[in-house]
């Protein structure tokens, strides 16, 4: 644990240090997201002034739900992007690279590239949650337990992504369904209410993208039950621990590429 502990840290000097090097074009890149973020706030605005009760949520619900799933996914995207590469990289022959270094694999995939984008991303979705916590008058505690609830459900998307590398790995770099992670992210902004019930049934616990924002906020935020928390803790973390067991299987299935 503690070699793993040092190899984090000595990625994440060299993954900043090369952010570092793009001075500009890294700033402007936070600086980007955060305009869009921005876009995407005042669009939902105004779907609400033209539909004034959707499901009966407030725009303030509505608006609770986004910046939490865009938090949760903002984490994804800082940390666990380069996921999104797995087809690129069994292409070009560098996932072998990565099987035969004496480190688990998807360490060495995870930390090896960030997004400098979702920084601002990340920056502008925790700055709206806060805005709605001192609006809201939500107490410390829940506050807190939202940002840890958002670190925990990054899981779903990372764990989305790897299924679709899986389809990679057995095309060998052919098919590619890790970007269908950004049409998972749509499903994960709205209240689950609004969805019919096959569908909510499919989000709640086979893709369960209802566990990023709608179902917290629903029991921990409005009830208030903070103890609820650590069931929306404990999904995601067991969601996957399941895919990274099928992930370690298709690794021993995987035929490398030859390149």
């Amino acid at each position: 644990m503690t070699r793993y502990a040092r190899l984090l840290l000595t990625y994440f000097k060299i993954n900043f240090k090369s952010l570092a090097i793009y001075d500009f074009d890294f700033y402007f890149s936070i600086a980007g997201m955060m305009i869009q973020n921005l876009i995407n706030v005042a669009a939902l605005r105004f779907l609400y002034l033209l539909v004034p009760t959707i499901q009966g949520y407030t725009f303030m619900e509505l608006l609770t739900t986004y910046a939490i799933a865009s938090t949760s996914f903002a984490i994804f995207r800082c940390f666990f992007i380069n996921t999104l590469n797995i087809a690129d990289y069994v292409r070009k022959g560098k996932f072998d690279g990565l099987l035969v270094k004496p480190v688990n694999p998807l360490f060495q995939l995870l930390n090896e590239s960030f997004d400098e984008d979702a920084w601002g991303d990340l920056a502008i979705s925790v700055l709206i949650l806060t805005t709605i916590a001192f609006s809201s008058h939500m107490p410390l505690l829940i506050f807190l337990l939202v940002l840890l609830m958002c670190c925990a459900t990054s899981l779903i998307f990372l764990s989305l992504t790897l299924l679709g590398g899986m389809v990679s790995l057995l095309s060998q770099g052919l098919a590619d369904l890790s970007e269908t992670v950004y049409d998972f992210f749509e499903f994960s902004k709205y209240p689950l209410s609004i969805y019919n019930t096959p569908l909510k049934m499919i989000l709640t616990w086979f893709l369960p993208l209802g566990w990023v924002a709608a179902i917290p906020q629903s029991t921990v935020i409005d009830d208030g039950r903070w103890y609820f928390a650590i069931l929306v803790v404990g999904i995601p973390v067991a969601f996957f621990t399941l895919v990274y067991q099928l992930w370690r299987l298709f690794l021993v299935k995987y035929q490398s590429t030859g390149t």
